[in-house]
Formats: C-alpha cells, sequence, structure tokens
C-alpha cells in the first residue's frame, strides 16, 4: 500500500472510533504518522520486498506499546495513553493493510516464532527487488496496479478518507452559521 493510502486508513480508523480518554488530543496525529511509521524500515532498505524488517512485524509493536503504557504508569503522564493508542493502532493499521494489499512480500505476523510471510493474494517477490525510490516509477508502478481489485481498493480508501474529510469541514462550516 502506498502512503497515501495508509495515512487514509488511519484517517477513517480515527472517525469511527468512539471518543474516550485515550482518543483525545494528541491521539489522533500520532494515529496518521503511527500509520506510516512501519515503511520507516524501506529508507534503510535496498529492495521493495527486503524493506518488511522488525517495524512490520506486530510483536514489536506490541512490546512498544507496553513499554509506553509502563511508563505512563511509572510517571503518571496521562498524555502517553493517547500517544501510545495512536501510535500502537496506527501500526497494526498499517500492518494489515499492508497483508491485505500485499503484491511482493507478506506480513511476518507469528515472528520471531515464525519467518513466514502471511499474505491474501498471490505475490511476486521476484517484482519487489528494486529500490524503494522505484516503486513510483515504470515499470513497479504498472506491475502496482495489474492487480485491479486491490489498485482501486486503495483509490477507495483514499475516496472514502476525502468524503469523510469534506463532510466534517462542511459541518463545521454550517455549524459556526
Amino acid at each position: 500500500m502506498f502512503v497515501p493510502s495508509h495515512i487514509a486508513s488511519g484517517y477513517i480508523l480515527w472517525k469511527v472510533m468512539k471518543s474516550s480518554s485515550w482518543t483525545v488530543y494528541p491521539f489522533m496525529p500520532f494515529l496518521l504518522f503511527a500509520s506510516i511509521l512501519p515503511d520507516a524500515d524501506g529508507l534503510f532498505s535496498t529492495t521493495v520486498a527486503g524493506h518488511h524488517t522488525i517495524l512490520h512485524t506486530p510483536i514489536f509493536w506490541v512490546i512498544l506499546f507496553g513499554g509506553m503504557i509502563l511508563i505512563q504508569k511509572w510517571k503518571k503522564m496521562e498524555i502517553l495513553n493517547p500517544v501510545s493508542l495512536g501510535i500502537f493502532l496506527g501500526a497494526q493499521l498499517h500492518l494489515i493493510t499492508d497483508w491485505f494489499t500485499a503484491r511482493t512480500v507478506g506480513i511476518q505476523w507469528l515472528y520471531p516464532l515464525s519467518q513466514k510471510n502471511y499474505f491474501l493474494f498471490q505475490i511476486h517477490p521476484e517484482k519487489g527487488q528494486g529500490s524503494i525510490w522505484e516503486m513510483v516509477q515504470t515499470p513497479y508502478f504498472s506491475f502496482y496496479m495489474e492487480n485491479a481489485f486491490l489498485f482501486w481498493v486503495e483509490i477507495g480508501v483514499i475516496f472514502v478518507a476525502m468524503s469523510l474529510m469534506l463532510t466534517n469541514i462542511l459541518y463545521d462550516k454550517i455549524s459556526i452559521k
């Protein structure tokens, strides 16, 4: 999944969540940031297929979330509740959407117990041997669009997020008057 789709899926998740003490500011900015954070490993990878490192495993984010909760309890820093939940949910959402839209590599759900890659649709690791920067160029982008269903899922996610955002903006303008 491309970065705009990850951010859009984070926005949709935020819009459907119930308000609580854990979802107050700064929950949403951290949720959106974390929805792309696992792809930071791509900055240091030589290939698209090789960029799924520890940041693309649930165990990393579970340990990070647990550590942040322990710090919150120890230091009594209530602000860490929305921060830690935003990071945890954003990263998990990233993994779920990558798993659903995988094209070159899956998600290692059971890492470190297993290094098996899980995916829903046929993947083509051989097509992910180019650099991460080649993802937005032909021929990778053409390959990315070969699975029309997954391509339109990503477009749909972006469309839904933009519709929700526009609705929110219009609602705010109407309620101000």
